[in-house]
């Protein structure tokens, strides 16, 4: 007879256990975002065109500003070089008039201003105009002819001057006879004008002023006038 174990029965919980029940965790709330803005409307009509043609215009000037102000700076135009050259005085006679405190002054004189431009570009005295004055007083006017200073280039500018004026002025008669005593009259020579120069696309204009004191031998009236060999450095204005 064979002979078999005897089956164990599975453990049983205690009677007296609480029982268990699994729970799911705790979701977090779910919150939506908010919904978009709308987008803005497009503008459209006669006021968005003109907006943006003025932005345009605008942008235009600017970049044109800025592209003349670059080509400026690279050529950088400096001014020009003025020396008086040479002067004949031959004639410089300051007398007093009928009437108290003025004078009336005869005068012949011619002088030659070596002007000097050391820029790249040429430039062009539109107009220019010479004048002489003594002690304050002017008395001499000449036109000048139009003329081109080509670039790294020089040119001789003659201005004469000739007649007599009427010199308003007790001071200058005072000045007159101390320099004819000292053997030199002290004139001023000035040449104003209008210039135009071309920057490769650019075209400009300045004003410009030369000044020139000039030192003069009395002139004799016997002797047969000379140029004065001067070489006085002028002051520019450019």
């Amino acid at each position: 007879m064979a002979s078999y174990e005897k089956q164990q029965p599975p453990p049983q919980p205690p009677v007296n256990a609480a029982p268990y029940y699994a729970y799911p965790a705790p979701q977090q709330p779910y919150y939506a975002p908010p919904p978009p803005p709308p987008p803005a409307p497009r503008r459209s009509g006669p006021g968005c065109l003109l907006c943006f043609v003025f932005k345009v215009i605008a942008l235009v000037i600017i970049a044109l500003g800025a592209a003349t102000l670059v080509l400026w700076l690279i050529l950088r135009p400096g001014a020009v070089r003025a020396t008086a050259v040479s002067a004949t005085l031959s004639r410089f006679d300051l007398a007093e008039g009928v009437r108290g405190g003025e004078g009336v002054l005869q005068y012949n004189l011619t002088v030659d201003v070596r002007v000097r431009n050391p820029n790249r570009f040429r430039i062009h005295y539109e107009y220019a105009e010479a004048q002489a004055s003594y002690d304050g007083e002017r008395f001499g006017y000449d036109p000048v002819e139009p003329f081109y200073l080509e670039r790294k280039g020089e040119r001789i500018v003659t201005a004469a001057f000739g007649g007599s004026s009427v010199v308003d002025d007790r001071g200058a008669l005072r000045s007159y006879r101390r320099e004819r005593g000292d053997g030199f009259y002290y004139v001023k020579v000035r040449l104003y004008a209008d210039l135009g120069f071309k920057v490769r696309v650019f075209n400009a204009r300045r004003k410009s002023k030369i000044s020139c004191t000039l030192r003069l031998p009395v002139p004799n009236a016997s002797a047969t006038p000379v140029p004065t060999m001067l070489g006085t450095r002028c002051a520019v204005d450019f």
